[in-house]
């Protein structure tokens, strides 16, 4: 699929630039505390991660059920990010190696490799729920916008 990504409806509402004839026959879900997933909990870290990662986006009212399995792999990146930095905090960035001819050579940690991969992960998923400031200037995160009728919709942001 070519061109942007579709933004979710719930976003659109949090923005106020959701138009009911655009929208077509979507699916419509409603906010809620996602339920953790089972296996989230065998990561004492991540499973941390995840209540606190549900908790901000349920507040921000883009979280829904169906966000558990996106929230979870959130986590579970976040986790091991934790994981390899103290890693490399414990190490430092540059490890020494002896090469084949006994020369000692410096080299990047090779947990940086996947640090950064990691990293990336988490910066995707946190910008799928409005998670990071770039992503939060386009999202009212304070107030959660909630139109329940087309009188409050012509009646505007409360």
């Amino acid at each position: 699929m070519a061109g942007r990504k579709r933004k979710p409806e719930a976003l659109k509402k949090l923005e106020g630039t959701f138009r009911k004839d655009r929208a077509g026959d979507s699916l419509s879900l409603p906010p809620g505390l996602p339920t953790k997933p089972g296996w989230a909990d065998y990561d004492p870290i991540a499973s941390e991660l995840y209540d606190q990662v549900a908790t901000h986006c349920h507040s921000m009212g883009v979280g829904t059920e169906v966000d558990a399995l996106g929230f979870a792999l959130l986590s579970d990146q976040l986790s091991m990010y934790l994981r390899l930095r103290a890693i490399v905090q414990a190490d430092g960035p540059i490890i020494e190696v002896e090469g084949s001819n006994g020369n000692v050579q410096q080299k990047a940690h090779p947990a940086m490799a996947q640090m950064n991969s990691c990293f990336g992960q988490i910066v995707k998923l946190m910008t799928e729920y409005g998670l990071t400031a770039a992503a939060r200037t386009k999202v009212d995160a304070n107030k959660p916008i909630e139109v329940d009728s087309f009188a409050d919709f012509l009646s505007g942001p409360k």
